[in-house]
Parts: C-alpha cells; structure tokens; sequence
C-alpha cells in the first residue's frame, strides 16, 4: 500500500523589526507591571529573529510568567538556536555545531567551542553546506544530534551524535543512517525529519517518507549517547474501516513510555492524535481506535509535550490543548488564539507555555495546569523565528 507525504507547514508574512525598542511588554491585567520587576526568575527565554542566522533576544521569566529583557540582548551567536542548559547554550551553523557560555542572569556570551560536522562519519549524507537540516538537543543537555540531509549523496539521510563536555567542548560519538535505492517513478529522495527522544533516553522516533510511502523511523541509544537505527522496529497503528490511516509526526514523551502520533485518514486531513505505548525494545502500539481518538481542527499540526508530560500540545492555526491520559485516548482540554497562526511552542518547568506567532509579531505567555489556563503576558517582537527555552 502506498500512501501520500505529508507536507506539512505553513507560510508565514514577516514583519522585520531589528532593535530591542522594537519590543513591547504588553501588560495584561492590573498586576502585571508589578510583577514583571521581580527579581526572582523561572526560565530564560531566546527568541531568534528574521530565520537561521538572524539575531537573538533574551528574557527573563518570572515565576508568573511575565518577561523583562536580558542586558546584553539582542545577542549575535552563530547560526539557528538549538537549545541550551543553565550554563551553556547551542547553535548549528552552515557546517560548525557551537555552544556558548550563559550567564548567570542569562545572557549569551563568548564561544566556548565549535566542531565541524563535514568532517565527521555521516557527511556524505549532507556533502555540502546545503544539507544540514536541523539538531535537537536531548534532555539531559549532553549530547546534540544533528540530522544531515538533502545534500552530495541523495541517497541517505545521517543522524550524528555530538557529546558536550563539561567544558562545551564537543566529543563527535559516532552515526547511524538511513539508505535507499532510486525510487521508481517517485520524484523525490527519501527524507527524515529531526529524532524525537523519549524522556528517559532510551529510544527515539522520527518521521520517514519517499514519494507516497510515510512511516515511523525508531531509534535504540547506545550507553555512550548515540542513536542507532532499529532495523527490526514495528508499529502497530489502528484499523480505520474501508481506509487506512497514514502516520506521521511521532512526538515522544518526556514522562513515561509513551508517544503520539498523528494519524491521516486515508492520506486527507485533519489527523487524529494517537497515544502509543513504548515496549521494552522501543515498538510502539495502540490501543486507541478510530472512534476514540480526538480529531485536531488543523488540518497538519505540529505538537509538543508539556515538561511533565501531562499536557499535549498541537499547533497551527492556534493552540489546541489535551490532557495526555498515557496509553489511554487524549482528551481535548482548551483552544488557545484560534485563526492566529502559530511558529512555535516550548514550556518551561514551572507550568508556563510560550507561543510565537510570526504571522503577528508576537510572543504569549500563558500559566497552564490540569485545573486552569491564564494569559500572563503579551511581548511584540518582530519576525519570530525559533524559540528556546531553559530552565531547572
């Protein structure tokens, strides 16, 4: 059976706005300006401008969610933000993956060290400076995998594993890859997208496609850090009548065994939003059925987990907001800024999700708990591009 490639995202307008006076606390309710002065901080907040190499403005979080600026910021690192620990923080340029020192009060500071991923096992994969396509961070902030694609060699896809040392020096830990042949009558290569990582580091999941073909790549990680391709991984996904459903967009959970996938019926949209259970070797299954499981009003979201893993997040055309009930169906719980597009959503530690919107220039704040959602702050910020957030 062969089934049709998500192409998934949208295209957003971009308001170009450079300079700090460009960004404006918008206060939302009699407390806020009080609050925002607290000395006190729950998170450090990045946001990257104008694309990859645009610049990076910092804030400070309090524990209520409102922002103040960083000194220093806007901050001029290298390359697309990665992520970032309390101490060090992560870019990957045309070639070179870099880290940074962070201050105590979180800003960016010098180069720690950088490390060229052309040179390493892999590279062919990307063959030149057009075939990065992106790096994640795992959770414990020691080890980036960086995924090299649609570069010299058409035929593979390489993920590299990169461990950070304690003085943000890199220490390359090997590759694994995925090769194919030529696809008859298929107008593309094969392509992968980024690893998502269990929260527990064991295993990994990511999307794989070529022409009409969609299905789940796993990974197995080795005790030295890197990711290995599970050549023997199985799915089972569920029934659909008279149809069949087409996976895509594993996102895998920072709390438990568990991952959700969204699920295209018969290749159209809207997904719905599968909970699988994660085995002891890394299978994935469900037990959720077509009748079930929840159906997103986007027709091809993106989605994240929620730090503790009990809140799940899909994003496009607004927020939608479930409770993740592990292998059980996800319930829907609240929409959020409905028919304004949405870039990216990251949380914190301390229940706060943060949303940017390109289409608008705007970053939101807003305090989420199983029992209740508030909107703490508004920041405009022109052209939004990526988001890191860091914090305990």
């Amino acid at each position: 059976m062969t089934y049709a490639v998500r192409g998934l995202g949208l295209v957003f307008s971009l308001v170009l706005v450079s300079t700090l006076a460009a960004c404006s606390l918008v206060q939302l309710d009699s407390q806020a300006a009080t609050a925002s002065t607290t000395t006190s901080t729950g998170a450090y907040v990045y946001i990257q401008i104008q694309g990859p190499e645009g610049s990076v403005y910092g804030f400070r979080a309090s524990p209520t969610g409102h922002l103040s600026p960083i000194h220093g910021s806007p901050f001029k690192p290298a390359g697309e933000i990665v992520g970032g620990t309390p101490t060090k923080f992560f870019t990957l340029g045309k070639d070179l993956v870099h880290s940074y020192t962070i201050a105590p009060d979180g800003a960016i500071g010098l180069q720690m060290a950088q490390i060229p991923i052309f040179e390493y096992a892999g590279s062919r994969c990307g063959g030149d400076t057009t075939g990065v396509n992106g790096a994640v961070l795992d959770h414990t902030g020691k080890y980036v995998y960086v995924l090299l694609e649609d570069g010299g060699d058409w035929s593979c896809s390489a993920y590299q594993t990169y461990k950070i040392n304690s003085d943000g020096s890199f220490s390359f830990d090997g590759d694994t890859e995925e090769n194919w042949g030529d696809q008859i009558g298929e107008p593309d290569p094969y392509s992968v997208g980024l690893p998502s990582i269990l929260g527990n580091e064991s295993f990994a999941y990511a999307d794989e496609s070529a022409g009409h073909e969609s299905s789940t790549v796993g990974f197995r990680r080795e005790d030295s850090g890197a990711l290995q391709v599970m050549p023997q991984f199985a799915e089972t996904d569920p029934t659909l009548a008279n149809g069949y459903y087409v996976p895509y967009s594993p996102d895998a959970s920072p709390s438990g065994s568990y991952v959700v996938v969204q699920l295209y019926p018969d290749d159209g949209t809207p997904a719905q939003l599968a909970s699988y259970t994660v085995d002891s070797v890394g299978n994935i299954s469900t037990t959720n059925t077509s009748n079930n499981m929840p159906t997103s009003a986007f027709p091809e979201p993106r989605t994240t987990f929620s730090r503790s893993g009990n809140l799940f997040v899909a994003y496009e055309d607004g927020i939608e907001i479930y409770k993740f009930n592990g292998a059980a169906p996800l319930t829907l719980y609240k929409t959020l800024l409905y028919g304004t597009p949405i870039d990216d959503v990251k949380w914190d530690g301390s229940n706060h999700m943060y949303a940017i919107s390109s289409y608008n220039s705007m970053l939101y704040v807003f305090t989420v708990t199983s029992t209740s959602v508030t909107e703490d702050t508004a920041l405009s910020i022109g052209s939004p591009f990526k988001m890191v957030v860091v914090s305990e």
